[in-house]
């Protein structure tokens, strides 16, 4: 296998890892109610208290990955998480086992911005579109979501304690890998950046200067509303499709999320082999989400609502697409790529901890309800987006990370030079 290859195996894997740890949880809360004496509140806290702490961290590693090693920081953030997952194989207490995932959320936020870090580093190094690495980083995050219940299910006569402390050393093993992974480039300081030559940064006629934390802001709240339509449809689509059926519908509401995710994993490794305008991709994934949600709305039978799912989710792994493009993209024009990260996560993650309770609150009033308006929300986004282009444009229409120069060097101004088309993206690779 090539270096470039393995390196980004390596980065993926752990991404699988990462998103595993979402739902790997799930079957084991009898366990934790038994031996851990958690009752409903705590277990609320088991899952919120690790989202948070992700969130709240993810800053936090974006300002370390800019001072320092993305590759040390990837490997100590991992190192981490596989503490936090020891001990909540071993709590044996309410108090023990929140902290645990109170460190495992700090390790996995930690290691987010690295990890993006990492796939900037790659793509520039081995001259790989960032579109491709993004279908990639996609395909792998959607495997870790549906691996996770997975595993856990077959694990089940294991035993918490057992899949966890294996767990702790699979993750351990991952950093080390990401070490391997992560080119290991020293973080540049402020101090030692060379200004441009006079005329190295002239504009070319097009949109106006933006700041990088705008631009972090936007894709970030652009990624937050992509996750809490996701995670608002997570409690209701197995509450709606029950109403419409005659008996138990636990077998279409597994057939409805597993179609769901395939359309979304595969979609996204298909979007990845193609370089489109980010505000493309933006265009179309509101759309399909926005025709998505409003068909929901019409009927609750599983075979309107599994083929309107699935059209949503094409639309959900546009969105996530653009998000994570636009991200890395940002790297072409700031050297406060991993502040850009960590700001860019942190908003982007409040949408898994507001979608929930927006889509429970939408549907006691109205079954329908939280279809429709999600939906509502989606064109009028789509409107605000087509409004917004035209006046600013969209960072990163290339496919990959282009050469920092001008001001952009010096991380004032948003992502405009990047080349529209690269020799890389042109043969395929």
């Amino acid at each position: 296998m090539k270096p470039g290859r393995r390196r980004i195996a390596l980065l993926l894997a752990a991404v699988i890892s990462v998103n595993a740890s979402y739902t790997v949880m799930i079957p084991f809360v009898p366990d934790l109610e038994d031996r851990a004496g958690a009752g409903p509140v705590v277990v609320a806290l088991t899952f919120a208290l690790f989202a948070g702490a992700k969130a709240l961290a993810q800053p936090v590693g974006g300002w370390w990955v800019d001072r320092w090693r993305a590759d040390r920081v990837a490997m100590l953030s991992m190192l981490t998480a596989a503490a936090g997952i020891a001990l909540t194989a071993l709590a044996r207490d309410s108090a023990t086992l929140l902290t645990a995932r109170v460190v495992w959320g700090i390790g996995e936020g930690l290691v987010s911005p690295a990890l993006y870090a990492g796939m900037t580093a790659l793509c520039r190094q081995h001259e790989i579109p960032t579109s491709r690495m993004m279908g990639n980083f996609g395909s792998a995050a959607v495997a870790g979501f549906l691996l996770g219940p997975l595993i856990a299910g077959a694990a089940v006569p294991v035993g918490l304690t057992g899949l966890f402390l294996a767990g702790a050393v699979i993750t351990a093993a991952t950093a080390v890998g990401l070490v391997l992974a992560i080119p290991g480039q020293q973080a540049p300081q402020p101090e030692e950046e060379t200004e441009p030559a006079p005329g190295a940064d002239a504009p070319a006629a097009g949109p106006a200067p933006t700041r990088w934390w705008v631009w972090a802001l936007l894709l970030g709240g652009l990624d937050m509303f992509t996750f809490l339509v996701y995670s608002a449809l997570e409690p209701l689509l197995p509450e709606y499709l029950s109403s419409g059926a005659d008996s138990s519908a636990r077998t279409v509401i597994s057939v409805v999320f597993v179609a769901g995710l395939a359309v979304s994993g595969l979609a996204m490794w298909l979007l990845g082999r193609f370089t489109l305008p980010l505000r493309t991709l933006a265009a179309t994934g509101l759309g399909f989400t926005a025709v998505g949600l409003c068909a929901m709305a019409a009927t609750a039978h599983f075979v309107a609502v599994g083929l309107s799912f699935m059209v949503y989710m094409f639309g959900y792994s546009t969105l996530f697409l653009t998000a994570r493009r636009g991200i890395v993209e940002l790297k072409a024009a700031t050297s406060d790529d991993g502040k850009a990260f960590g700001l860019f996560g942190l908003v982007s993650d409040l949408g898994n901890v507001l979608g929930p309770l927006l889509g429970v609150a939408l549907y006691a009033v109205n079954h329908r309800l939280p279809f429709l308006l999600l939906g509502a929300v989606s064109g009028l986004v789509l409107l605000a987006l087509a409004a917004v282009a035209r006046r600013t444009g969209l960072p990163g229409a290339a496919g990959k990370a282009g050469p920092v120069t001008g001001a952009a060097a010096r991380g004032t101004d948003a992502p405009a030079a990047v080349p529209a088309t690269t020799a890389a993206e042109a043969d395929g690779r």
